[in-house]
């Protein structure tokens, strides 16, 4: 996702100086069941929780 200023993210949620965002993800209500994606990978192997 682009269109937002990483910046301000980065001071929002305290991200330390030496790391970036690369990647943002939307949460929200979907509007309609998505599709299935054969190659999309498994939450656990890609979500990272509560640490850096």
């Amino acid at each position: 996702m682009d269109g937002f200023d990483f910046d301000v993210v980065g001071k929002l949620i305290n991200l330390p100086e030496d790391h970036t965002i690369a990647m943002f993800v939307v949460v929200g209500k979907a509007a309609q069941p998505a599709r299935a994606r054969p190659t999309q990978l498994a939450m656990d192997e890609i979500v990272i929780t509560d640490r850096f």
